[in-house]
């Protein structure tokens, strides 16, 4: 296999780059010696997700507004490595028309304003249902009922992923080069409990000592995969030249281990030292019209051709990382 890129000294586009995900991946580049533009509007990222570094350029505008992204295709880049997105649950179902049109409208504005140049999309396992019970692959036939289901029954976060997929893969198909990315539940240090993200959200409960809030039976198995270890599988699969084949390029990219909420609960309630109590509430009342994903787990064998075997660590591992790095930075804003 070839590799297809090197980046010092190349022009790197990152929409939605001042989110979780964007901060490891800006932080890679830069290492790497890239000239990072980022494109944000900051309604679900921050400033602090922004390395001060004189190679790092930021502008704070949406996917949506058109007319300045053409403003903006005077610079010659060299990737485009599209984040945008409405993250999380609460967001996700409380402004489903604005999903929808972010994913699908965003993403041809940002294609066709730069139309010759590498795309990575974010899609997102959502394009994958709620009913499945054993590990998703690539090749697995994608049900639009599915799709419509795990919106409530109205057009949103996975109907926009998939459309989104839909119009890079007719850009592949007319020659452009392309890669789909579905992550599994990518967690970390700097994912905040904001939006509805389960991981923050109990460790956070955990530290302040109020009731960690599980919903349904807690039988619900997810994949969590490790945004540091997420970010080396991202970039050895873009470094291959056969990974933007079209018809090639959807790829997962997460742990194949699966874990309950309720292990998750456990985890975090001993890592933190803990003595909050689990709560266990209805899923629908926090988000009506809306079922949960009783398993969601990655069959990862398409991206291990590229990326490799990986060893990626365990929720308890993870869970441990965030919790001390929260703990230390809360004590030193304490102090």
């Amino acid at each position: 296999m070839q590799s297809l890129y090197t980046y010092e000294n190349k022009n790197i586009l990152i929409t939605g780059g001042a989110g979780f995900i964007g901060h490891y991946l800006i932080k890679k580049l830069l290492q790497q010696k890239s000239n990072v533009y980022v494109l944000d509007n900051l309604s679900t990222g921050k400033n602090e997700n922004l390395p001060d570094h004189p190679d790092l350029h930021f502008f704070n505008d949406s996917v949506l507004n058109n007319s300045w992204i053409n403003s903006f295709s005077n610079i010659s880049f060299d990737l485009i490595i599209h984040l945008a997105s409405v993250v999380g649950m609460k967001l996700a179902t409380k402004y489903q028309h604005l999903v929808y049109e972010t994913a699908t409208e965003g993403t041809l504005n940002v294609l066709n304003a730069f139309p010759d140049v590498p795309v990575v999309l974010f899609s997102s396992s959502a394009v994958y249902g709620i009913e499945n019970i054993l590990p998703v692959s690539e090749s697995q036939e994608i049900s639009y009922e599915q799709l419509l289901q795990y919106d409530g029954g109205t057009k949103g976060y996975a109907c926009g992923k998939w459309k989104m997929e839909q119009i890079g893969l007719a850009a592949s198909g007319n020659g452009r080069k392309v890669i789909i990315v579905r992550p599994f539940n990518v967690i970390g240090y700097k994912q905040v409990n904001t939006y509805g993200m389960v991981v923050p959200t109990l460790i956070d409960q955990a530290i302040s000592g109020t009731s960690l809030t599980v919903f349904g039976d807690g039988c619900q198995v997810r994949s969590f995969s490790y945004v540091k270890t997420f970010t080396e599988c991202f970039f050895k699969l873009l470094s291959e030249k056969d990974a933007w084949r079209h018809g090639n390029n959807i790829f997962n990219i997460g742990t194949p281990a699966g874990s309950s909420i309720n292990e998750l609960a456990l985890i975090v309630l001993k890592e933190t030292n803990s003595r909050s109590l689990i709560k266990y509430s209805l899923y629908h009342e926090i988000f009506p019209h809306h079922n949960d994903v009783l398993y969601r787990v990655p069959d990862v064998t398409h991206g291990e051709k590229y990326f490799g075997k990986t060893q990626w660590p365990s929720l308890q591992q993870i869970v441990n990382r965030i919790a001390t790095r929260k703990k230390l930075a809360d004590n030193v804003m304490i102090s």
